[in-house]
């Protein structure tokens, strides 16, 4: 009997430090946890151009946006977030609006944002709006708002432009109209 007790000890002993450094394994990931999540992608300057209807005079053409910037972007860990990112970081660039018809106004002009939300859940998505401050030919100013789609995770990041609208005048917000 004695033999069996000493043997029981043994495994006791055993079986406590197994749990011990498991415990101690999990304390110390659960402490990495925020590294592991957290992570960043610069945009380098590049430039998109795509078909588009200019918001004012309903002309049809295409428009060329040249930005750079940065993503830095926090994975959430919560119960009711997960799957989800907070998105923060900030894109400035030019654009230029060329109409199909030669009679409309060209629109040129200048962008500078900061941007932060959150990704659609388990897509890696975020989507916003920006103000884009512009002139056309005659020196007349033009704000336009432009929609954007960020995919965004550790392994890349893409970024694609939607609907270009007008600003809504009476949107103190500075909103666009739907």
């Amino acid at each position: 009997m004695a033999i069996a007790s000493e043997r029981m000890q043994r495994y006791a002993f055993l079986i406590t430090a197994l749990a011990l450094l498991l415990l101690l394994t999990a304390t110390q990931a659960l402490a990495q946890d925020n590294g592991e999540y957290t992570f960043s992608k610069d945009v380098p300057e590049q430039a998109i151009t795509f078909l588009t209807t200019n918001p004012y005079t309903n002309a049809s053409g295409s428009m060329t946006i040249t930005f750079s910037g940065v993503f830095h972007a926090n994975r959430l860990t919560e119960f009711r977030k997960l799957g989800t990112s907070f998105i923060t970081g900030d894109q400035n660039g030019t654009f230029v609006f060329t109409p199909d018809d030669p009679t409309q106004p060209t629109i040129s002009g200048k962008f500078r944002f900061g941007l932060s939300g959150e990704t659609f859940a388990h897509t890696d998505i975020i989507e916003f709006n920006f103000k884009m401050d512009g002139f056309a030919p005659d020196g007349s100013p033009v704000t336009l708002i432009q929609a954007e789609q960020a995919f965004v995770n550790e392994g890349g990041l893409q970024i694609t432009f939607g609907k270009t609208s007008r600003l809504n005048e009476n949107d103190p917000k500075g909103g666009s109209d739907q």
